[in-house]
């Protein structure tokens, strides 16, 4: 058992240490997508300088804008609430590890105890999580696209100066699909339908972005027809969907690794607990032999005699002997 917990100890402490650590940047990083987004920590993350270039320069080729057409937008303004949830959640998880890795390095039983109870409760959560999600998966998708749909409503074309029309023009060109179920989603948003460019009027039937690939000058013809070359019927959410989560073993093999992971930590912080238990059980019966050796070793000393008198009650009440005297 002392090599167990010795064992359990380490990697208890270790593995919460690591965790930590990880969350120390990805905090960071929340924190900068939230304070300083014109620093753009997400462009860099998802590699979108290619996808921006394509986009300026499908501007400047058909003159609907100037290459600073998207200066003072980043796609991470689009993102602050998941900046805001990235940092919260791996604070909230910090503070979790903090506990594991105090209770394993310290044996602190306490810190131990509430380890154990907040993993056991994400880890039931999670389970629930997953069999709702795989359970009922059209209801999953069908609230997560009614809200991405409320976006759509704010789009203004490729050469929109909002987050939203910026957002959509980015996913639309880098996944090369259109809308999020297709090119009918932006029907019900106000976009510039009608462009002129090099003296020439198209009445757009997709936005420009749909077109795969890009114009590469004044000729819109391919956003003027839901046919090739186009990729209007190709809906957004599928493609990210089947991109993020489309390998179901891939998915299924990563929750077994995290359940797995969670499970160890959770048992390894019971036999550290247990031990912990164990020692300061055997700490305080020790201790309370010791007492009571001293007890039954320590000599009691009689009380000293008040000076006068005797040990004997009636002979302060007998009469004084006469002075024996002898007579010859």
């Amino acid at each position: 058992m002392g090599y167990l917990s010795c064992f359990t100890r380490l990697f208890l402490t270790l593995f919460n240490g690591v965790t930590i650590t990880i969350c120390l940047v990805f905090t960071g990083i929340g924190v900068v997508m939230i304070i300083l987004p014109d620093i753009s920590v997400l462009d860099h993350l998802i590699g979108a300088s290619t996808v921006m270039t394509k986009l300026k320069d499908t501007l400047t080729a058909t003159g609907l804008g100037t290459e600073d057409q998207y200066s003072g937008l980043s796609l991470s303004t689009a993102f602050y609430d998941v900046g805001l949830m990235l940092a919260a959640s791996c604070v909230f998880i910090m503070i979790i590890a903090l506990f594991g890795c105090c209770g394993g390095c310290c044996k602190l039983k306490c810190a131990l105890l509430t380890y154990i109870a907040v993993s056991c409760f994400f880890l039931v959560l999670e389970l629930i999580v997953v069999i709702i999600v795989y359970g009922d998966e059209d209801l999953v998708i069908k609230s997560i696209k009614e809200l991405v749909l409320l976006s759509i409503a704010s789009y203004k074309g490729l050469a929109g100066q909002n987050i939203q029309s910026l957002g959509w023009n980015f996913v639309m060109v880098k996944y090369k699909c259109c809308g999020l179920n297709d090119y009918k989603d932006f029907l019900s948003s106000n976009w510039t339908r009608s462009v002129t460019t090099s003296g020439t009027t198209y009445t757009l039937k997709t936005p420009i972005a749909c077109c795969d690939p890009l114009p590469t000058s004044g000729d819109l013809t391919c956003a003027t027809t839901t046919s090739e070359p186009n990729t209007a019927l190709t809906g957004c959410f599928d493609t990210v969907w089947d991109t993020s989560f489309g390998n179901d073993t891939f998915i299924a093999f990563g929750y077994c690794i995290g359940f797995g992971i969670q499970l160890i930590l959770i048992a390894a912080a019971i036999i550290v607990f247990m031990e912990a238990k164990k020692k300061n059980r055997i700490a305080t019966e020790r201790e309370e032999r010791k007492h009571r050796r001293m007890a039954n070793n320590a000599v009691v000393e009689p009380l000293p005699e008040k000076p006068g008198i005797s040990n004997n009650p009636f002979e302060d009440h007998l009469p004084d002997k006469p002075n024996a005297h002898v007579y010859m």
